[in-house]
C-alpha cells in the first residue's frame, strides 16, 4: 500500500519531462506554470490588438508561429 497524497488544484507537481524544457528552472508546480503561461497569452493578446493585421497575414504559419513565440517565449 504506497501513499496516496491528494493536491489541491494547481499543486500538482511537473514531472521532470515537463520540466526539462521550461526557461525559468524554479519552476515547481502545475499551477506556477499555468500562472506565467497565463501573463505572456496576457501580453500576445496586447501585442495582438496594438496592430492592425492584414487578414491574409493572420491565416498565415508565420503569424501563428510568431503569436506562438509571444505567448510562450519566458516559459
Amino acid at each position: 500500500m504506497g501513499l496516496e497524497i491528494e493536491y489541491i488544484e494547481g499543486q500538482t507537481p511537473l514531472d521532470e519531462d515537463e520540466k526539462e524544457g521550461l526557461l525559468i528552472k524554479s519552476m515547481t508546480t502545475r499551477g506556477e506554470l499555468d500562472e506565467f503561461e497565463q501573463f505572456n497569452i496576457e501580453k500576445a493578446i496586447e501585442w495582438t490588438l496594438g496592430k492592425k493585421w492584414e487578414p491574409e497575414y493572420i491565416l498565415t504559419e508565420d503569424f501563428v508561429k510568431e503569436l506562438h513565440k509571444k505567448m510562450f517565449n519566458q516559459v
